[in-house]
């Protein structure tokens, strides 16, 4: 339910009066003694699905911004019919573009508090990336300040109001500096202070070979928090959660840029770096689409077409981007689609040569490529292959010739591992 609480000229008082009678929508009005530039204090109860069409009605009487219009969120009307309402139309349940602002606007927090935030959960998020631990990952996610800026810069643009876009671009971009710096500091104290696990190896932690070589599913999924993000701010439903997924896909790679500097690995920083800007295209992009589709516009239809130019041209421009860059996304799931009919290629290979090597009692178990991730190209270094043989059979010959055959499908000289998995009869 929402409360419209709104100070009416009395040029416009009948024609406010005639517009909520038509619609047939209670109203109380107390007239206002202490003005004469006002007639009355309106109050309006109505469910929250109705406000954008009712204030729209509104406007289009003369009640503009220059008068004072309240909406403030109430729990049930107890005795009027208000709550029985629905938007009739079988479209989104959406709140009112006025409402829209506000919320973003408060989703954005002062600068210090932003600053100190974004700094104790990227610290967080880069202790759980080195130290493997997704819990320490996702808590990180919890704290970061993201979600407001992320979902501004769509709904400042598509309401026409710029303080509120420019607002989301720059803490967006406060937000990614502050996050790649804080990383590189704090991972170069933790490893010239030497707080990792013994044995630490940057390019063999999970949490950060897992976003090295990011494919076309890491845009989906950026998408999907961009869509996601904005329809929960729209349509008031729940935004914590919504919230988290935006930082899933803003936060660990971040943080992952600055641990590549800190360590000196370029090709770590670089990859890294490839999905932080493609995680934020995208959303921005997926909240542009979102807001537009869902029909939020200006207040006034003169703005219109302006901001339809406005967004076109963002639009656009974050389009095209996101082309460029996903560029690295097609060549990461290129290789993984050559990994996989390398890995059948090399089985077959292998299969044809221990039945023509008549190893009766061999088998082909398991075979698995690895590319190296930390390079921009994705080579091939080592092949895994599991054969299953009796106890009492050796066959060292045949290992040899597997890795021969191996490094002839393969084109390159790499490691060629064979493991070997005991196979007892009866």
């Amino acid at each position: 339910m929402r409360l419209i609480q709104a100070t009416v000229p009395p040029e416009i008082f009948p024609d406010v009066k005639r517009v909520l009678d038509e619609r047939g929508i209670d109203y109380f009005a107390t007239h206002e003694t202490g003005t004469d530039e006002y007639e009355a204090v309106l109050y309006v109860s109505i469910p929250e699905e109705e406000v954008e069409s009712v204030l729209e009605a509104l406007y289009e009487t003369g009640l503009g911004s220059d008068d004072h219009v309240v909406l403030i969120n109430t729990e049930v009307d107890i005795f009027g019919h208000a709550d029985g309402a629905t938007a009739g139309d079988g479209g989104h349940a959406r709140i009112a573009s006025a409402e829209l602002e506000g919320k973003t606007a408060d989703l954005i927090p002062d600068l210090r508090t932003f600053v100190t935030m974004m700094i104790l959960s990227t610290i967080v998020a880069t202790t759980g990336v080195l130290l493997d631990s997704s819990a320490v990952v996702v808590g990180s996610m919890v704290l970061a300040p993201l979600f407001g800026p992320a979902v501004s810069t769509s709904v400042g643009t598509v309401i026409d109001e710029s303080d509120l876009f420019w607002d989301g671009v720059r803490f967006q971009a406060l937000g990614v500096v502050l996050a790649i710096a804080s990383a590189s500091v704090f991972a170069w104290v933790m490893k010239t202070t030497y707080l990792l696990p013994s044995g630490f190896a940057l390019t063999a932690a999970p949490q950060i070979v897992e976003r090295l070589s990011p494919d076309l599913l890491s845009l989906v999924v950026a998408l999907v928090a961009g869509m996601a993000g904005v329809i929960s701010i729209a349509t008031a439903a729940g935004r914590a959660l919504v919230g988290v997924m935006m930082a899933a896909a803003l936060l660990p790679p971040a943080a992952i840029v600055g641990i590549g500097i800190a360590w000196w690995e370029p090709a770590v920083a670089i990859q890294s770096s490839v999905l932080l800007a493609v995680n934020i295209l995208a959303i921005n992009f997926a909240g542009l689409v979102t807001l537009w589709y869902l029909g939020y516009r200006p207040q006034s239809w003169i703005q219109v077409p302006q901001t339809r130019r406005a967004l076109l041209k963002r639009g656009g421009t974050l389009f095209v981007a996101i082309l460029v860059v996903s560029a690295f996304l097609f060549n990461v799931t290129y290789a993984d689609a050559k990994r996989s009919q390398l890995e059948d290629a090399i089985e077959e290979d292998v299969s044809t040569l221990i039945d023509a090597e008549s190893y009766g009692n061999v088998s082909l178990v398991d075979v698995k490529v690895e590319q190296d991730r930390t390079s921009l190209n994705n080579r091939t270094e080592k092949v895994m292959i599991t054969l299953g043989r009796p106890p009492s059979e050796q066959h060292s010959e045949l290992h040899q010739k597997i890795r021969t055959t191996v490094q002839q499908r393969v084109g390159h000289n790499l490691t060629v591992e064979i493991h070997v998995t005991l196979v007892i009869d009866g």
